[in-house]
């Protein structure tokens, strides 16, 4: 018998028709990665600190240094209360080190590294701090004038730089607290000044400035700060959306853009990264929303979690794959930071800050988060096996491999529609696969499940046919490789009579 196989392992389109384009293109998915040709669960999320914090954390790094007889490395966070924590993971406790900071904050920070220290940059929207690896944890007001209210800090060049909603400071060289030196320090609006900064990131040691108007590059000689050849310079009219959204990914900055998608910048020209998703669909494009997306970089994965139309804190994800180049969407792990360690220095792992519960979560760890299943959902397109004929659908091959004893339950629809029939259109699948006994040893044979199911005939004949997965089983873990579909050529649609 004709038979065919529907993989859904490519790009999700939600713009173009259920019933055309690349079957391998599903209309939805969630809390499923399209990877190496398979469909996989993310790994769950833990409680890494039992501490209850006071509020919502919405800004978290780690330190580290290199010097002698200091605590490091070390990971603080800030709560929108105004208050910072340093964390122990060993001991699974936070500890409050300051209050007072600005609230409801999106913080921003910079390691600065000289000869003799490393010292850690704060800026809170209203203030720059300072900590210089003391072991009391203490951050020191670097005592800016009141008027300049920093949002953002970076590094470049042997210079603290600053950036408020229109200028960018930068500081005396090596020398990253003094901002106010007569011949070594400077401010310079950034375009006409009427627009307004939100991020900055750095590509081959050239910094790029992103901005409401545009994408603007910090040109000159650094070496004085006064340089008359020294400018900002627009490059690009590129407009970001959201500034703690830009992130740099192997050799680009991505960020979330005016037009609610997603953009690369690769120090010459941008890319849209998105556009078959249908963003725009899903972000809350209220500014006070818009301001809680954030962002990270981690396991090749650009991770954006933001707050989804309807809803009022961070509750979706996406996460582009750098090397398919696509995007999935997880939901639940309701990120408003991200906290990740740097493998060149210790062992690798990644902390996230929940959006609805003062906690710090453990990314990468059991099958659910924080004891709650991870939903899963998948619609496929509408597949025909034969143009303009109905077919009888015979048999279901799901190709799946083996993860457990649990089941999934499959649904699928005939002509594009889900059915109402008296009987439910689906079946159940096991996780299980095929098992042998060898002695007392209970193995599987099998790396893929690929059971026959048989349709019943009241509920196998149509045109088109797609199937549907939504579970949500605590601790189930999967890996989809494709659907099988056999077939038989049927009658056509049953004719009309017209008249002449």
């Amino acid at each position: 018998m004709p038979y065919i196989e529907i993989k859904p392992t490519g790009k999700i389109d939600r713009r173009g028709p259920n019933d055309e384009g690349d079957p391998s293109m599903p209309i939805e998915r969630e809390n499923l990665i399209s990877r190496d040709k398979r469909l996989v669960k993310p790994q769950g999320t833990a409680i890494a600190i039992d501490t209850v914090l006071s509020d919502i954390a919405t800004w978290g790094t780690r330190y580290n240094t290199v010097e002698t007889g200091l605590v490091s490395p070390k990971s603080f966070v800030y709560t929108q209360d105004g208050k910072l924590w340093v964390l122990n993971e060993l001991a699974r406790t936070a500890t409050s080190t300051k209050m007072g900071l600005n609230l409801k904050a999106y913080p921003k920070s910079q390691l600065f590294k000289t000869q003799t220290q490393t010292k850690l940059y704060l800026v809170d929207g209203l203030k720059l701090y300072r900590y210089d690896g003391n072991n009391d944890n203490r951050f020191d007001d670097v005592g800016l004038d009141s008027a300049i209210q920093p949002i953002d800090v970076t590094e470049h060049r042997d210079r603290l730089c600053l950036m408020t909603n229109t200028t960018i400071l930068l500081s005396k060289n090596l020398e990253p607290d003094v901002f106010d030196d007569a011949t070594d320090s400077i401010e310079l609006i950034v375009g006409s000044g009427k627009g307004k900064n939100l991020a900055w990131g750095k590509l081959e040691d050239k910094l790029y400035i992103f901005n409401t108007e545009g994408i603007f590059i910090l040109y000159g000689d650094l070496i004085s700060a006064v340089a008359s050849t020294f400018e900002v310079r627009l490059l690009e009219e590129r407009r970001i959306i959201a500034g703690r959204t830009a992130v740099k990914v192997e050799k680009a900055i991505i960020f979330l853009a005016d037009d609610y998608n997603i953009w690369s910048w690769d120090g010459s020209a941008s890319q849209k990264l998105s556009h078959s998703e249908k963003l725009e669909d899903y972000i809350n494009t209220y500014r006070g929303q818009l301001d809680k997306a954030v962002a990270t970089y981690y396991n090749n994965f650009y991770m954006l979690s933001f707050v989804e139309k309807g809803q009022t804190t961070n509750n979706l994800e996406v996460w582009w794959c750098a090397f398919e180049q696509k995007i999935d969407f997880i939901r639940g792990r309701n990120v408003s930071m991200y906290i990740q360690t740097d493998p060149n220095i210790e062992q690798k792992f990644l902390l996230l800050g929940r959006s609805d519960t003062p906690k710090i979560m453990r990314a990468d760890e059991g099958y659910n988060w924080d004891t709650t299943a991870i939903p899963v959902r998948l619609r496929t397109r509408d597949v025909t096996p034969s143009p303009n004929r109905n077919v009888r659908f015979t048999a279901f091959y799901p190709k799946i491999s083996p993860t457990g004893t649990r089941n999934i339950t499959f649904q699928y629809m005939l002509d594009g529609r889900s059915s109402n029939l008296t009987k439910v259109v689906s079946w159940i699948q096991s996780l299980d696969g095929e098992n042998k006994v060898l002695g007392e040893i209970r193995i599987k044979n099998q790396d893929a499940v690929q059971d026959r199911v048989r349709p019943l005939i009241g509920y196998a004949k149509g045109k088109s046919i797609a199937f549907v997965l939504i579970d949500s089983t605590v601790d189930l873990t999967m890996e989809l490789r494709s659907i099988g579909v056999e077939f038989r050529d049927a009658f056509a649609k049953k004719g009309e009579k017209v008249a002449q």
